[in-house]
């Protein structure tokens, strides 16, 4: 059943919409809007058996994460840190790519063809992608925006960053046969917006940036040299999570990883990343194939 058609589905998946506003409000919002989603994922079937077991080990890799990050002081300060943040990266990686039980597939939109010659799109609602950005941004990073001016300030820095990346990616798709040109305006996009950007876009590049690039930029002497290494294995390591819809896909998620990541070395900041990340989204929705070419 279509959550359209059980509005009372939706109810966890709002209130996810909600935890993740809730990250630039106050950090007992996004906390509140976080376990009331959990407790209504169980009601509707959203979440099953143990999966809040997985939230609960997630949360708690999280937090051991940023207490060790904290404790310079403490023996064996770099080893525990590496051992540590390879254990969040691993559960969160696993449990985003849906290999715990527990988790229902919720599907809100189901194989529509936006555009004659498209593969068939599907819109899923992917809850345990989604609490693995919330506990990034809401536990370990929390370098964040904190007023309309400095937002305003870092999207004028990524707004280049943007017009390159979208050159770039979708370059790299059209020597591919992945998609052509095909501007259109479709009714999804209403719904498809706000989805991809507050839990794709947002869940996303707290993860590969926030998280992955991030401390990645903290190890080692030469800052630059790591802050280069580390943009460049988010970047191969976003491609290689898009690996479910084939090697051009890879290919094109590795081009707009280094753009991404780009905006976030040139901001520092997470936003920045997600404004791009969006950007590029949006263009591929309205201008070209969406999702890609039939095979």
């Amino acid at each position: 059943m279509s959550p359209f058609s059980d509005p009372i589905a939706l109810t966890p998946f709002l209130l996810l919409l909600a935890a993740v506003a809730g990250l630039w409000i106050h950090r007992y919002v996004w906390l509140t809007a976080l376990a009331a989603a959990v407790i209504a994922a169980y009601f509707t079937g959203a979440l099953r058996g143990f999966a809040v077991c997985w939230i609960l080990i997630l949360g708690a890799m999280a937090v051991l994460y940023r207490w060790r990050s904290a404790h310079a002081e403490l023996p064996y300060f770099r080893q525990q840190r590496v051992v540590t943040g390879l254990a969040f990266f691993g559960f969160a990686l696993a449990m985003g790519l849906g290999l715990f039980p527990g988790f229902a597939r919720t599907v809100l939109i189901d194989n529509v063809i936006l555009s004659p010659g498209a593969a068939t799109y599907s819109l899923e609602l992917g809850f345990q992608k989604v609490v693995a950005g919330i506990l990034v941004l809401g536990v370990i990073h929390d370098d964040r925006v904190r007023s309309w001016r400095e937002l305003g300030g870092i999207l004028r820095s990524a707004a280049p960053v943007l017009l390159v990346t979208i050159i770039a990616v979708i370059a790299v798709a059209l020597a591919m046969g992945y998609v052509r040109f095909d501007p259109k305006w479709h009714a999804l996009f209403l719904v498809w917006a706000p989805i991809n950007l507050l839990f794709t876009c947002v869940c996303q590049e707290a993860f590969f940036r926030g998280f992955v690039q991030c401390e990645l930029a903290k190890i080692g002497s030469n800052r630059q040299l790591a802050a280069m290494a580390a943009l460049g294995v988010a970047a191969i390591l976003f491609g290689l999570a898009h690996f479910g819809g084939g090697w051009q896909y890879v290919c094109a998620a590795t081009v707009a990883g280094l753009g991404y990541g780009w905006a976030y070395q040139r901001t520092q900041r997470v936003e920045a990343a997600v404004a791009v990340h969006f950007g590029v989204n949006a263009a591929h929705f309205l201008l070209f194939t969406y999702p890609s070419l039939a095979t």
